[in-house]
Parts: C-alpha cells; sequence; structure tokens
C-alpha cells in the first residue's frame, strides 16, 4: 500500500486540533451560506477545491485557527464578488463521525445508551464541535432492540434513534 502524506494544515477550534477535512466539508458550508443569502452557487466545487490548493501549497501555516480559515474565505468570496455569500458564512467545524453502533456494543440497554450518547456530544459541544455525522445507525437500533434482523421492534428503535439523533442536531446548529 502507498501512502501519501497529507499537506494540509491543522484546523484548531478551541482545544481541538481537526487533521480530516475535504472539499466536501467546503462545498457543504458554501453551499450553506449561498442557501442563507437566498442566491445559487453552481460552481461551489470550484470555491472548495481551490480553497484546498491555498491550504496544501500556499498556506505557511501549520494549524489554521478555524474562525481565521473562515474571516480568509469570507475575504475571498468578497474579493470574488460574492458578497452576500460571504455575509451569510456561518463557522463550523468539520463533522466528526460518532459511530452508534460501536457505542451500542459498550451500552446496549437504551437507558444506558442514550445517556452515553448524549454525555459524548455534550463533550464534543465543549471542545467546540458541533458538526457530527452518524454511522451505523441500523445496525444499532437492531442492537437496542435486541433483534437480528427488521422487525416492527427494530423499526420503532430506528424510529426512537432518529428522532432523539434530530433532536440533538437541532441543539448542535
Amino acid at each position: 500500500m502507498i501512502a501519501f502524506k497529507n499537506k494540509r494544515p491543522l484546523l484548531q477550534t478551541g482545544h481541538c486540533v481537526i487533521s480530516d477535512y475535504d472539499a466536501a466539508w467546503l462545498e457543504d458550508v458554501l453551499q450553506q451560506a449561498a442557501d442563507s443569502a437566498g442566491v445559487s452557487l453552481p460552481f461551489r466545487g470550484e470555491i472548495a477545491k481551490a480553497i484546498l490548493i491555498y491550504l496544501e501549497e500556499k498556506c505557511p501555516l501549520h494549524a489554521v485557527p478555524l474562525d481565521y480559515l473562515f474571516q480568509r474565505i469570507a475575504r475571498m468570496l468578497r474579493q470574488a464578488g460574492l458578497p452576500l455569500i460571504a455575509d451569510h458564512l456561518r463557522l463550523q467545524t468539520p463533522p466528526v463521525v460518532i459511530d452508534l453502533h460501536e457505542l451500542a456494543e459498550k451500552a446496549p440497554l437504551p437507558l444506558f445508551f442514550y445517556n452515553e450518547l448524549e454525555q459524548q456530544l455534550e463533550q464534543l459541544r465543549r471542545l467546540g464541535l458541533t458538526t457530527y455525522e452518524f454511522a451505523g445507525i441500523e445496525p444499532c437500533s437492531k442492537l437496542l432492540g435486541d433483534r437480528r434482523r427488521a422487525c416492527p421492534t427494530q423499526r420503532r428503535m430506528l424510529d426512537e434513534l432518529n428522532a432523539f439523533l434530530a433532536t440533538r442536531q437541532q441543539i448542535a446548529g
């Protein structure tokens, strides 16, 4: 296997340092700003790639404060003639992936699972990480419902889990 070194600087927010970010995250940030501004942004992929090229090839810093990066992005958008999008740009961290199935294996009873998940989310919020992606939702619902395959009990657990996650996403955002 060949491994290539990632030349992107680390992103710094609060006490956290983030190394795992990509063009998709930047595209989402730009699309959210465009949606908030009520304008279309058909070339957001090219803008995201340009930001990454700058970070990989021109940025002299080894770690970039996240708020500084967003200030630079807003300045670049204004210079490119996109002030509405720059005004609606919202500081946000790259998404943190939370493996729900792994968490359910450690705490297979719903009461303990939801308590542990809430504690993990609160700890991430205190660290300044507010954007999450949840992996393993379906296997987690089977484990919490004590089922091997889909059935009404598992679907009920899945609905409950999705509702819980939806409320936590609203709190984070």
